[in-house]
């Protein structure tokens, strides 16, 4: 009679490495929004137990953009309003 344990089978999960865009708005005004999104996406991926990595793009001040090679793009706010009336 041949019986399996699931129980006892071992499975490991391989999991894709993730790749991040963090895209700084901020035209090199001092602010807490970076820092925060860095906080955030070291305690996910911590608690996930994710192989994640984060490259940033100073998009406004120094005309960087990232390629599309990336897994998720996430970008910051930047400074004053983004309504041309205020």
């Amino acid at each position: 009679m041949n019986s399996t344990n699931t129980s006892q089978q071992s499975s490991t999960v391989q999991r894709k490495p993730v790749k991040v865009a963090l895209l700084d708005l901020y035209d090199g005004a001092p602010n807490e929004g970076m820092r925060c999104i860095r906080a955030i996406l070291s305690d996910y991926a911590r608690i996930k137990a994710l192989d994640l990595t984060w490259q940033e793009f100073d998009v406004r001040k120094k005309l960087e953009v990232p390629d599309l090679g990336f897994d998720l793009y996430i970008s910051s706010g930047g400074p004053g309003s983004p309504l041309d009336s205020e």
